[in-house]
């Protein structure tokens, strides 16, 4: 099975034959660290994982006095592997795994005002992501289908958020 990187990767190599350097680009123009963790070294380390796999394949390529750059393209096995991770994250359910949970099950070391403190701020800074959140949506729901159901579900997850510490703040 691929990790989630390796998934993001490979469909945006899928995609159009590709270099590392447009693969940042994209997955920072769809907004997609919001909602996947991939760093930039990332994407190298990747892209030689799933070379070695044989789900990927380059040509090196020279512009000018340009250093060599790799462009990547996927195999017909990288598209079967594609194709079989991305129907098993569509049907299998996952556990959310937040800082949030990890925070409320050691916050008994605070102070009840520092607790609330804290959530206050993280419920400021929740509402200022959802307000982002949903300009984005706005902005992306007439793009490509994926884009704006994509950006849906990131906002709906924050709106949750939002709600569930508005409901404990109300408690404490």
């Amino acid at each position: 099975m691929l990790s989630n990187a390796e998934l993001i990767i490979l469909s945006l190599v899928n995609e159009k034959p590709t270099y590392a350097y447009e693969i940042e680009k994209q997955i920072e123009a769809r907004r997609m660290r919001h909602w996947v963790k991939i760093g930039i070294a990332s994407i190298y380390q990747v892209l030689e994982r799933l070379n070695r796999k044989g789900y990927v394949e380059f040509d090196t390529e020279r512009e000018g006095k340009a250093p060599e750059r790799k462009r990547y393209f996927i195999t017909a096995d990288g598209q079967a592997e594609l194709k079989a991770g991305v129907k098993s994250l569509l049907m299998e359910l996952e556990w959310y795994y937040l800082d949030l949970n990890v925070a409320l099950e050691g916050s008994d070391i605070l102070e009840p005002g520092e607790l609330k403190r804290c959530l206050e701020e993280r419920l400021e800074k929740a509402r200022y992501s959802l307000r982002k959140l949903m300009q984005n949506y706005v902005a992306q729901k007439n793009q490509k289908l994926k884009a704006g159901i994509i950006a849906r579900n990131v906002m709906l997850f924050r709106e949750t958020e939002v709600k569930f510490l508005e409901e404990l703040l109300a408690e404490l």
